[in-house]
């Protein structure tokens, strides 16, 4: 008996530790939903030096801003390489400040991530520059 006992807790623990993994996903899933309501309301919005904030979505565990170029297109881009570098190396710095957003705390505390996805007038990808949970300091 004792050992029917010890199996069947040990099952009932596995059974247990699979579907934790499902709750920190609703967790998750419902920080983004609701960053994604808040962030929203404010969008289209302008970015900085002519760009555009156009929307924010989920993908996987993390919310993704779209950031459009109007005036901008990926062929101008291959002709600037050196400009474009410089813009994509100052991004990836300039993602950090995302840590302060009230709005995107909970994400992180759920352990999910933003990425700052830059695109031009037609949607073509410029870059896109990433901040895991991670990154950001604890509160």
């Amino acid at each position: 008996m004792p050992l029917m006992r010890k199996t069947v807790l040990l099952l009932a623990a596995v059974a247990g530790s699979a579907l934790l993994p499902g709750c920190g996903s609703d967790q998750l899933t419902g920080a983004q939903r609701a960053a994604i309501a808040t962030l929203g309301t404010e969008l289209p919005a302008p970015y900085r030096d002519g760009l555009v904030i156009d929307s924010v979505h989920r993908h996987g565990d993390d919310l993704v801003l779209m950031i459009r170029f109007p005036e901008a297109t990926v062929a101008m881009a291959k002709a600037k390489p050196d400009l474009f570098a410089a813009l994509r190396r100052d991004e990836a710095e300039a993602i950090a400040e995302l840590c302060q957003e009230p709005a995107l705390a909970p994400v992180y505390a759920a352990g999910g991530g933003v990425r700052r996805r830059f695109v031009d007038a037609n949607g073509a990808v410029f870059f896109e520059v990433a901040l895991s949970a991670s990154d950001c300091p604890s509160p």
